[in-house]
């Protein structure tokens, strides 16, 4: 895709921040509630999301605030069949994806698209009742990407 800074969409308290904002990094872990514990610890982060089950994914999960509106995903595999749970028993956990927050995912799924983007998962209600997809850009380092739909004002703040 060719960088283009063009279009703008607002955000919280009305800041311009592009089309694309980075929300949160990805982490696969083994044991979500000893990782919450030691990292917040370690890194003095109060700010945390009660842990809960991603059904659409099979993980729990949980965020840990580390900006005004970005946050670090810690994602423990919930069953077999979850999508992290290769990656976990390869990588024993670690970083795993990078998400952007998007005002009109379909929209960007497309555009990733046309720029020959490889699509792993068209959007689906995620986290916090936001539509999410993932992708692989057509950039180097080709890195696994989320995009995320902001909140829509009647969901909570964690499913």
């Amino acid at each position: 895709m060719k960088a283009q800074v063009t279009e703008q969409w607002t955000g919280p308290a009305g800041l311009a921040l592009g089309r694309y904002r980075l929300h949160h990094l990805g982490i696969v872990v083994p044991n979500l509630a000893s990782v919450l514990q030691s990292y917040a610890g370690t890194f003095e982060l109060q700010d945390t999301t009660v842990p809960f089950h991603d059904q659409a994914q099979r993980v729990r999960v949980a965020f840990v605030r580390v900006g005004e509106d970005t946050w670090l995903e810690f994602i423990e595999p919930a069953s077999p069949e979850s999508p992290v749970t290769q990656f976990l028993a390869k990588t024993r956990g670690g970083y795993h994806h990078i998400a952007y927050e998007v005002e009109d995912i379909d929209r960007a799924v497309q555009e990733f698209e046309a720029a020959r983007a490889v699509v792993v998962c068209r959007p689906v209600v995620g986290f916090e009742g936001r539509r999410v997809a993932f992708l692989f850009p057509n950039l180097q380092p080709n890195l696994l990407t989320e995009l995320v739909e902001p909140r829509p004002s009647s969901a909570p703040i964690a499913n």
